[in-house]
């Protein structure tokens, strides 16, 4: 296990017995073999490791009920101020709206202290009217854009971001593999070594429990040294995603797995770097 105070850079916190703001969460658990991901996530669920310090939180939006995502960050900012330690949120925009009430909605959101960027997880194209105004207004603000990209259309990303030269970009979820079938993970490498050569994007090492049966050093080998040999420890960032990956494991499994890799690869100064720095700096969680 971490033996340094680490980041946790990807996780979702939601109250869904009091806000009914995920109406497609539980099928999404049911989907996978584990309704209860649907249950109340609060500060007080999040599972830490024993031994493991937290030092920072970053809350990602995953509401799917229309514009709800405006009460959540007002909710979020509210909870966070009993975590003990710096939460930053990671917000979300309804991309169909009018450019005029899309920046409304960004604003409302920027309101809070503790919000550091935006990320839209399904709906968002390259170079369509509204990612041009997410980009543009998250560059103008110097706030993060948390990039949903997979395989087929990364290429796409990078090209159009190569428009907002400023603009700080972190890539979910390691850019989303599709699936663990050998098409599958060769595409997924020819992309993430895209990324990681033309951008000088960073990368959220999370979300490997969506596609993998289990949290175990045997699965998850080929994901995380090919992630470290892409991208280096300087632009890797550490990412629970909890509790969706408890479809796979617990988070337990998941730092005892990534550590193992930290472990036996990583310098004193690329293990800060990943599990505290990257992130810290990202969401300026100081």
């Amino acid at each position: 296990m971490p033996t340094i105070p680490i980041v946790d850079a990807h996780l979702h916190l939601w109250h869904t017995s009091a806000h009914d703001w995920y109406p497609r969460l539980r099928e999404f658990g049911a989907a996978g073999g584990r309704p209860e991901v649907a249950d109340d996530f609060l500060l007080a669920d999040y599972d830490l490791a024993a031994g493991t310090e937290v030092a920072g939180l970053v809350h990602v939006s995953a509401t799917t009920a229309p514009h709800t995502y405006l009460a959540e960050g007002r909710w979020i900012d509210g909870i966070a101020a009993t975590a003990g330690r710096p939460v930053a949120i990671v917000g979300t925009v309804d991309v169909t709206l009018p450019k005029a009430d899309l920046l409304a909605h960004l604003e409302h959101q920027a309101a809070s202290p503790r919000f550091r960027g935006l990320r839209v997880y399904q709906g968002l194209s390259p170079n369509t009217p509204a990612a041009e105004t997410i980009a543009a207004w998250l560059q103008d603000r110097d706030a993060v854009f948390d990039l949903v990209a997979h395989p087929y259309d990364m290429l796409d990303w990078i090209d159009f971001l190569a428009g907002y030269p400023n603009l700080r970009v972190v890539l979910e979820h390691l850019g989303l593999p599709q699936g663990t079938a050998p098409e599958e993970r060769t595409a997924w490498h020819n992309a993430l070594s895209l990324a990681a050569k033309e951008t000088p994007w960073l990368c959220k090492l999370s979300g490997l429990g969506m596609i993998c049966p289990d949290l175990s050093w045997d699965t998850l080998e080929y994901w995380l040294e090919s992630s470290v040999q892409l991208w280096g420890w300087r632009r890797l960032m550490f990412g629970s995603n909890m509790p969706i990956d408890t479809m796979a494991g617990s988070y337990r499994d998941l730092l005892a797995t990534v550590d193992h890799l930290v472990g036996t690869d990583a310098t004193d100064q690329e293990t800060e770097f990943f599990y505290r720095t990257n992130a810290f700096d990202a969401y300026r969680l100081g």
